[in-house]
């Protein structure tokens, strides 16, 4: 396979010779746009304004059967993809079946749990606030959520995880003890942040001897020994697999305190989305196949336009938080360049994955887009749903940031003035706000993710990158004098 991909490298590199300095303007005058956009009821994808013309194309869509990313898709849905750095399987696509599947036991005996919690009314307790500790992907994805559905319900919603504690302390400023709840989020129950946090609240509670912290403590964890030593509750206690990685936890018991102010319909819509997105990807045409594109021109903006940085921009609120999901579900998978074969990839693999709530960016880091000397690939990511007015004029402003970042405009009188474009970019257009929707485009960064790794021939379920700085973390903890060893004393605090 790696000869493969190392030929798929070279017939690139020449394509990307002959169409480096092409303009993307006038590539359009040559293409077919009406082909180059594609989607169905819940998502639209066009992606006329990339760099490509239709011999570059047709090459890249024969990649997938180069590498045979038919049989890697139907091992992945059925939870049969192995990561072998970590010696644990990949499970996160069967979070979302509708049928039970018999090796998948705890998943739907689980959602059950997930069912029976949420249709409990936590107002009956006279519980109005939940803190969620919780880190990484633990946090990122059900934070998302939360802000998504935009619910002001009986219970606040605070997400902490600030080593320093002072997110948590305004938190707590804000709670009693005897109206609060404390979910702790974390797959191994071992995070250095999550469990200082923990403490902190336990001492918290220590302030009040006639609530019983213990009552008032869940867990969401594969480490359910680890829970049960701190003393959670079984009946408390929401377990996970081994096999779901962080960032791909948004569809177990992680999401649960972003449902609280909902219901178990929600969480089920969430994951119908997600269902749809792994038969879209499974059983589409790669030319019509949404994630199958983003990955493969991913891979030709990366690698063949040397384009090392890619933004995405939302242009609906709720999708505010997006970019730091997908930043780190692209960079923590693909952040790495050799894989468990010890083979260093041929290709660049992923670019800094940036970006924000388009409307404040368009008024700040767009200078630099628009007329710096770095070049940027960019999603935009919007809402038209044809029946609220906002809506649309947020996505004609959005329209009109992307002919300007792609087309450019030249001003001879003053070229100060001048916009180069030529940016590679691609418009999702979302046909609804509801979680189904949203659920979908989650699943589809997450196929474009997976397809990305298969053509650059990492493992994307690995994260030894981030397991450094935790170990060195961890190190420093337990010998005081380990850190002290390896910096100026003048960065260490006066005894």
């Amino acid at each position: 396979m790696s000869n493969i991909r190392e030929q798929i490298h070279h017939k690139l590199s020449l394509l990307g010779k002959d169409i480096k300095n092409a303009h993307i303007s006038e590539l359009n005058n040559q293409k077919n746009l009406e082909g180059m956009a594609i989607g169905n009821d819940l998502l639209h994808f066009d992606y006329s304004k990339q760099r490509i013309n239709e011999k570059i194309i047709d090459y890249l869509l024969q990649i997938p059967d180069l590498i045979d990313l038919k049989d890697s898709l139907q091992a992945l849905l059925k939870g049969n993809i192995y990561n072998p750095s970590e010696n644990r399987g990949v499970s996160h696509t069967i979070y979302r079946n509708k049928t039970e599947n018999k090796n998948f036991k705890l998943i739907f005996s689980e959602r059950e749990k997930i069912k029976s919690f949420l249709n409990v009314s936590l107002t009956d307790r006279s519980i109005k606030n939940l803190i969620c500790l919780s880190i990484g992907g633990s946090r990122i994805g059900p934070e998302l959520l939360d802000e998504y559905q935009s619910l002001y319900g009986p219970l606040n919603v605070y997400f902490c995880s600030s080593y320093d504690l002072l997110e948590l302390s305004d938190a707590l400023k804000r709670c009693n003890q005897s109206d609060t709840i404390i979910f702790v989020s974390s797959k191994s129950f071992q995070t250095l942040e999550i469990l200082k946090n923990l403490d902190h609240v336990k001492s918290w509670y220590g302030r009040n001897p006639e609530i019983n912290f213990y009552d008032h403590l869940y867990g969401i964890s594969s480490n359910a020994s680890a829970m049960t030593a701190y003393g959670i509750k079984k009946k408390n206690q929401f377990l996970i697999l081994d096999s779901l990685g962080g960032r791909y936890s948004i569809w177990s018991s992680m999401s649960l305190p972003a449902f609280i102010n909902s219901n178990y319909d929600s969480y089920l819509d969430l994951l119908e989305g997600a269902y749809l997105a792994d038969e879209h990807t499974s059983k589409t045409s790669w030319e019509s196949n949404i994630p199958v594109l983003m990955a493969l021109l991913s891979i030709w903006n990366t690698s063949f336009l040397e384009i090392n940085n890619h933004g995405i921009f939302t242009y609906n609120f709720r999708l505010r938080s997006l970019v730091k999901y997908i930043s780190q579900l692209s960079m923590e998978s693909n952040g790495k360049s050799i894989n468990f074969e010890s083979k260093e990839s041929p290709f660049l693999t992923s670019p800094l994955i940036w970006g924000g709530y388009g409307i404040e960016s368009q008024h700040s880091t767009f200078q630099w887009l628009m007329q710096g000397k770095t070049e940027t690939s960019c999603d935009f990511i919007g809402l038209n749903d044809g029946l609220n007015k906002e809506s649309v004029e947020s996505f004609e402003m959005l329209l009109s940031q992307v002919l300007a970042m792609t087309y450019g405009k030249k001003d001879k009188v003053s070229p100060f003035k001048s916009i180069k474009g030529n940016n590679p970019c691609s418009i999702l257009q979302m046909n609804s706000i509801d979680l189904k929707s949203l659920g979908f485009l989650l699943a589809i960064y997450e196929y474009k993710v997976f397809i990305e790794a298969s053509i650059l021939g990492i493992d994307p379920f690995d994260q030894w990158g981030v397991q450094l700085g935790k170990d060195i973390a961890l190190e420093g903890k337990s010998n005081k004098e380990f850190l002290k060893d390896k910096f100026s004393s003048s960065l260490h605090p006066k005894s």
